[in-house]
């Protein structure tokens, strides 16, 4: 098999995902507000879980940290192994911990018509602060970096069924959004045009069976780039 028909395949297999994911949106969006979105985090979770391999794991909740701030419900969370998660008696809601949350992924049915929502969620994750005694990070260059103790924040990405259809609309939105509530990439699926995540040196904008493998690129690049983490749980202690 040549590599122009390996890229073609994948370009299929990637575009019809794609149709996949709109046709279940666009099936839901005569339910009641509550139903459509308690299912476009459910498709968004069963499409990351069916497309990434078993370490990893997706759920949602809410996300706290040591010094008392919540970041209030969140529609995907990204778990690091590294902390329990606390479950909530008869919802799929979980309680996390930040210092185990790799990151967080907003869903929303139109990207610009929501985005007051997404700035408003993203500003609530970016307030928690991760404190870890130690950790080991992939640089740059792709090697492994010790890191002393550190604070640091969880990375947002936000994904909208509809909205911009060109990458660089979408890129020119964020560089007018304020650095406190802005989202560190966004995809809209119906076209698949993605921003791209700064976080990743590697990371690039793009629209089209591209642009969702960007977006799963970073995404798998945000929960592993973290190899290990010694979680200081010191300040949870202190306020129970």
């Amino acid at each position: 098999m040549s590599h122009g028909s390996r890229g073609v395949e994948l370009g299929t297999r990637l575009a019809g995902i794609r149709a996949i994911l709109m046709a279940h949106w666009e099936a839901g969006r005569t339910l009641p507000s509550a139903v459509v979105g308690s299912e476009r985090e459910v498709l968004v979770r069963e499409f990351l879980s069916q497309v990434f391999p078993t370490p990893y794991r997706f759920g949602t909740g809410a996300v706290v940290d040591g010094f008392g701030a919540s970041s209030g419900q969140v529609d995907i969370v990204v778990e690091f192994p590294f902390l329990p998660s606390f479950p909530a008696p008869g919802t799929p809601d979980r309680l996390y911990l930040v210092e185990s949350v790799a990151l967080v992924i907003e869903v929303k049915s139109d990207i610009a018509k929501q985005w007051d929502q997404v700035r408003k969620t993203t500003a609530g994750v970016k307030l928690l602060k991760r404190v870890w005694h130690g950790h080991e990070a992939i640089g740059p260059s792709g090697a492994k970096e010790a890191v002393a103790s550190s604070l640091s924040r969880t990375p947002v990405l936000a994904v909208g069924y509809r909205g911009p259809s060109d990458e660089n609309d979408i890129c020119r939105r964020l560089a007018e959004t304020p650095g406190t509530d802005r989202p560190d990439g966004v995809l809209v699926i119906d076209s698949c045009a993605y921003s791209g995540c700064e976080l990743n040196p590697s990371s690039v904008a793009a629209r089209g069976a591209a642009g969702l493998l960007s977006f799963a690129n970073d995404v798998a690049w945000l929960a592993r780039n973290v190899q290990w983490a010694a979680p200081d749980t010191s300040t949870y202690l202190e306020r129970l």
